[in-house]
């Protein structure tokens, strides 16, 4: 499908770094196609009819979208919708598409090396070395850690690839039950619980939806073993923190890697902050120097396929917006 008019909507300060690459990008990918760029809503040509309006889940958006016709297909820049969602907009009949996969290769990455900074205490040698102190410890020998992952979607199967070569035993838990390679056991997301309680680390990747939000509660938390690591990719509702915090506290799970939040930026006074047993990013695991490009290439991708179901939401069609 070929689109004659495309609208991008992005934070002016953001927009500002990011045009001259856009405007390369759009040569690329999308050879042909009229762009317009608009930092705030009245930078949008009012009446002006857009077949794609590529956006970030942005405060604005409901104005920006009452300045245009309804155009055919809004494309999310981040790789889920439940941003999008919570700002109530009627979507009925726009084709909704996300950038799900666009920095799956980044996070899995980032994971790894949470994982590696916990085993080989990466974090506490630098605290040694900022205090010139001597101080030898036991690290950990990953071959044969048993490595759960709470979602196999393109996060958790690129995850998967990359564990392998560590030599992890690796199971699974998805709402699907796919047959993966490297993956011995694949539970229902039902039996997360039978999950915790088999693996060494347990990944959450997630998306945030009714069913997965509160996922992790106090229940899961209880039966995760002794030394058990629990490192958060996903969304930070998919986790109950107050249980978290409770359950760190009595020393299971023996620590954390946080990139997600209930609210963020995390609140000064969160007891997080000064958990030496938790190791907290600002909710950075998906960025990458290729994240626009990656993003570039789904766009073109859908456009030449129809919006393949790969990235298409299947009910932004049916009805009021999600």
């Amino acid at each position: 499908m070929t689109h004659s008019n495309a609208l991008f909507l992005q934070k002016p300060d953001v927009l500002d770094r990011q045009r001259t690459h856009l405007e390369e990008l759009f040569d690329r990918y999308l050879p042909g196609m009229t762009r317009f760029f608009a930092g705030n809503p009245e930078d949008i040509p009012s009446g002006q009819a857009f077949e794609l309006v590529i956006t970030p889940p942005l405060d604005w958006l409901p104005e920006a979208l009452k300045r245009i016709p309804r155009p055919n297909r809004i494309h999310l820049t981040s790789s889920g919708r439940d941003r999008l969602d919570a700002l109530g907009l009627d979507l009925d009949g726009i084709t909704v598409t996300t950038s799900a996969g666009v920095n799956a290769t980044a996070i899995a990455e980032y994971v790894i090396g949470g994982i590696l900074v916990q085993a080989k205490q990466f974090h506490q040698f630098r605290d040694q070395q900022h205090r010139r102190a001597w101080q030898r410890s036991w690290l950990t020998e990953l071959a044969g850690t048993r490595l759960g992952i709470v979602g196999l979607g393109n996060i958790g199967t690129r995850l998967v690839t990359r564990a392998i070569p560590f030599g992890f035993a690796i199971r699974g838990c998805d709402i699907r039950q796919p047959e993966l390679e490297g993956v011995e056991q694949i539970y229902d997301v039902t039996e997360v619980g039978e999950l915790a309680a088999w693996c060494d680390i347990l990944v959450l990747s997630v998306p945030l939806t009714p069913q997965t939000r509160g996922l992790i509660d106090a229940g899961v938390l209880g039966r995760m073993r002794p030394g058990s690591l629990l490192i958060n990719v996903s969304r930070g509702p998919v986790v109950d923190e107050s249980a978290l915090i409770e359950a760190l506290r009595s020393g299971i799970p023996a620590g954390a890697v946080l990139d997600v939040f209930e609210e963020e930026p995390l609140p000064q006074n969160h007891p997080f902050w000064t958990m030496p047993q938790v190791v907290i990013t600002p909710h950075v695991a998906g960025t990458t120097q290729r994240y626009m490009e990656n993003m570039f290439a789904i766009i073109a991708g859908e456009s030449a396929n129809g919006f393949p179901d790969a990235h298409q939401d299947p009910e932004s069609k049916s009805r009021a917006r999600g």
